[in-house]
């Protein structure tokens, strides 16, 4: 068995640990940043890479058994029965309770082999070269929009947290995405809990009940309906939800824009300027990618599987 193996212990919040182990040559620089992400409830790392010692001592032994996950970083191309063989044998050795096995730069049609997957006791993420690159340049401005959410809601929220309900013309499944983000435990402290409410035609009357369930209301709107028309231009389809959710919640509102091409400052900025009464009546406007949706996607199932859920 090679002893190329290293390790970094990270901790969050709530004291659980993961160790990241990689083969020396491995640069998981890319997993650091996703890590620091809030999408991992904050997870702090020691920051000082270990040997990983196939025979240490008992110390050693115990801290790594003792944490909540251990996880294996390969090149895709790198893994091979040799190596499942090698992190069978670490698995064993230091009786490791939940192991999760990462592989990264394949191509993005590239699965892995039957073979290789059904002979691992191990659930196996598998990220292309493509996700790679789309954290490295795009992860640290999508966690910078999300804890300024954090703020805004975290601004007013009560010792309980915010009852936040994301009210909407879309079905709840084009914000399933939001609604598991502001259930997780970035959000802990400030959210209490989270409800979808669909806005209809006919239904004005539900919707004012439902605003008074609320405490704070996140406006969400689609691109793929097929225009941004919140409020102010023709065919708006929010202006008179938005105003009665400002003036009922004391502006504990945002709006959220989904599946844009482009969701930098300038956008936003022309958003504001054709359309107000967003800025007068909400706290902020967000505006998010159709990629943020479709890269985001595999990191929440990242999360899971190192909490031990949906392997």
């Amino acid at each position: 068995m090679s002893d190329d193996w290293t390790s970094v212990m990270w901790k969050n919040r709530s004291s659980s640990s993961l160790w990241v182990v990689t083969k020396s040559s491995y640069s998981f620089d890319w997993i650091n940043d996703v890590l620091k992400s809030n999408i991992f409830d904050e997870y702090k790392s020691d920051g000082e890479a270990t040997k990983f010692e196939i025979h240490g001592g008992a110390s050693f032994k115990n801290r790594v058994s003792s944490g909540s996950c251990v996880m294996f970083c390969l090149e895709y191309d790198k893994w091979d029965s040799h190596s499942m063989e090698e992190v069978e044998s670490l698995s064993s050795y230091y009786a490791l309770k939940n192991v999760v096995i990462l592989l990264s730069e394949g191509a993005a049609e590239e699965p892995l082999s039957g073979q290789m997957k059904d002979q691992c006791t191990f659930p196996i993420l598998n990220f292309s070269k493509d996700q790679v690159t789309w954290y490295k340049n795009h992860l640290t401005f999508y966690s910078r929009k999300m804890g300024d959410m954090r703020d805004h809601v975290g601004g007013s929220a009560p010792w309980k947290g915010h009852k936040v309900g994301i009210f909407s013309r879309s079905s709840e499944s084009e914000f399933k995405w939001l609604r598991i983000q502001l259930e997780s435990g970035y959000f802990r402290h400030v959210i209490e809990n989270v409800r979808p409410c669909f806005i209809s035609n006919s239904g004005f009357q539900q919707f004012m009940t439902n605003v008074s369930n609320c405490s704070f209301g996140i406006l969400y709107h689609t691109k793929n309906r097929g225009r941004i028309n919140i409020t102010d231009v023709t065919d708006s389809l929010y202006d008179e939800e938005l105003e009665y959710m400002s003036g009922m919640l004391d502006k504990n509102v945002m709006v959220v824009v989904d599946d844009l091409q482009n969701a930098d400052e300038e956008e936003k900025s022309r958003l504001l300027r054709s359309q107000p009464s967003i800025k007068e009546k909400a706290k902020d406007l967000f505006l998010f990618t159709t990629d943020e949706k479709k890269y985001l996607e595999p990191l929440v199932k990242m999360r899971n599987v190192i909490h031990g859920e949906n392997k």
